[in-house]
Parts: structure tokens; sequence; C-alpha cells
């Protein structure tokens, strides 16, 4: 309204050369402080981008410089504090249902590897591991809100927030929960050990058709594909028992070392997971036959932060930052400000 507005600040120094600011200390602000106002801008841009593409963002949209490490204290701050209010939440039961919840929920779990960095000096070059962080997502049928949980934890840890994530998404004593996984035995055990008889686990279809795809040159070394789609028809229909059939009169021999038995590998898959291959009921009931959900949160949630070009983390500044945005993709930001 006024323009530009100025105003000078007379600094004075004492006798034992302390620094005196009258002005500052009147309005109650102190040099380098920031507002949560400008804590909720820098953590919104170091939450989403690299901290320097951050600091950039504020110059280019706000109109002042901040250096890349102010953006990074504000957002790690904020990003524990998130760390702690979700662990709050993930410490009560969740297994306290409503009597009426939706009646078919779609669950799913998956794991992710982060490239992380041991702590101390940051000289020199730090040795690089790559950790497994787990994801979970859970969504009622019919609905566009899904709710995540993340974690570096345990699989019984895993498994917690599941729960948790399920229940807010739907999950009522009536609900039947839908398990899609890639057949990876932590994820079908912790679907029975957290939904039990509510639950029906289904092996992704698109992971049991890349087996299918890696021993269909052996199967029919001139139409792979036909062969290949054949099969799938065949899943889609239920008749596994044709598929293993298929399999089965091209098993290698077995002394072929096991990189070079594709057949074998996939007859075995298959044969060990036959109460997790039900898709005719899922396509009935419109419910998906593949691992979609979690894919694209694992795209949207963690690796648009977490796995940029050269990333590599502290681990607990890893778990901080996913656990801001598990908050975020829950839809709690607004209240996580308020």
């Amino acid at each position: 309204m006024f323009g530009l507005v100025s105003v000078a600040d007379r600094v004075w120094r004492s006798q034992s050369r302390n620094y005196l600011r009258p002005l500052p200390a009147r309005l109650g602000v102190s040099s380098g402080g920031r507002s949560r106002r400008l804590d909720r801008v820098l953590t919104e841009f170091g939450s989403e981008h690299s901290f320097v593409r951050a600091a950039a963002s504020v110059q280019e949209h706000y109109g002042f410089a901040i250096n890349a490490s102010s953006v990074r204290a504000a957002t790690l701050i904020h990003a524990q504090r998130a760390q702690e209010q979700l662990q709050a939440a993930y410490d009560r039961p969740f297994r306290v249902l409503p009597e009426k919840g939706s009646a078919h929920v779609i669950a799913q779990a998956d794991g992710t590897m982060i490239c992380t960095v041991p702590p101390g000096q940051r000289k020199g070059k730090r040795p690089r591991e790559w950790q497994e962080m787990r994801l979970v997502a859970a969504q009622a049928k019919d609905s566009t809100v899904t709710k995540y949980g993340v974690t570096f934890g345990s699989v019984a840890e895993t498994g917690r927030r599941w729960g948790h994530c399920t229940r807010e998404a739907g999950w009522g004593l009536n609900s039947q929960i839908h398990t899609v996984g890639d057949g990876a035995e932590w994820i079908r055990l912790q679907s029975r050990e957290v939904f039990a008889t509510q639950a029906t686990f289904l092996c992704d279809y698109y992971h049991v058709s890349e087996y299918l795809a890696a021993a269909a040159p052996t199967c029919r070394p001139k139409h792979p594909d036909t062969w290949r789609r054949t099969q799938q028809k065949r899943l889609k229909r239920g008749d596994v028992a044709l598929v293993l059939a298929s399999l089965q009169e091209h098993l290698e021999a077995e002394a072929t070392p096991e990189a070079e038995a594709p057949v074998r590998t996939a007859h075995r898959y298959l044969s060990n997971r036959l109460d997790a291959l039900d898709y005719p009921r899922a396509q009935a009931l419109g419910l998906p036959i593949g691992s979609g959900l979690i894919e694209s949160g694992h795209r949207h949630v963690l690796h648009a932060r977490l796995k940029k070009a050269g990333a590599a983390w502290l681990p607990d500044n890893a778990d901080a930052i996913a656990q801001l945005r598990v908050l975020k993709a829950n839809q709690l930001w607004h209240a996580f400000w308020n």
C-alpha cells in the first residue's frame, strides 16, 4: 500500500562490548530469526527440492535471498516434529475398529532402497550404503484418497504402520482387506499378522508375468510372446494348473544352474503361491490385480525427494524427511502448521 518502507536500526555497544539493538528488542524479532510462516515456506520447498534448489525457489517466489543451510535447518527441524507426531499416533493400538467401514480396502506394501552415508565429518568421501525403506499404503475401493506409512524399521514395525494407515483409509469390522504384493514373504506374513482373516493376499499379476516372460523363450523359442500371453490369459481365468503343466513340460535338468533355469524358477514361484493367484475373484469384485498403488506411492512420496541424482542421506535425516512427506501425502499438512 505504501511502497517500500525502510527503518533505520541503531546499534549500541556497551562498555563490555555487548551489542544492543533497541528496535529488534522492541519488535520482538532477532537477527537471523525465522517466523513460523517463513519456516512453513522453507519446509514446503525443502521437502520437495534439494536445499539449494529450495533456496533459489524462495528468492524466485518471495524476492529475498536465503542460504541453503537455513532451508536445511528449518526443514529438518519440522521433519523431526512430523516424525514425532506420527510416532505418537503409531504408538496407539490400530485394531480399535469402527463397526462399519468400507466394504473393501486395498492395502499394499513394498520396499525401496535409499542411499545412505554414516554420520561424521563431511570432508572426504564417506562410504555409501543402500538401506531398505518400507512403504505401506491403503485406499478404500472407489476412493481417490490414499493413506501412507513408511519406516526404516523392522518388518513388525512396518506391519503396525500398515495397520494404522489401513484403519485411516476405512478399515472396519465389516471390511475385507485386499492385499497385493510381489510375493515377498514378509508382505504375505504381515498381511496375515495385521489383518488376520479379514485379508486375502494376491500376487501382483505383472510381477508373475515377469517370471512367465523369462520362461517363454525356453518354452516356445519361435513364439515366446504368444506363449506368454496364453499363460497370462489362463491366469486371469483361474487355470493355474494349465500354466504349471505348460511349464512342467520344459523344466530344465536338476543340474542346470539356477541363473540358467528360468522355467524351473517360474514353476517354483507359482507352485509356492497357489493360494495367492485368485485373479478371477479380484476382477469380479473390481479390485486391482497389480501393485500400481504402492508403485506410484514410491515415486511421488519417496523417490521424488529421497532418490534425486547423487543424493545420499544420513539415515535419521532420510527417515525424518520421509515422515514429513508421508504427513503431506496423508493430507495432514494444514493441521501440522495450525
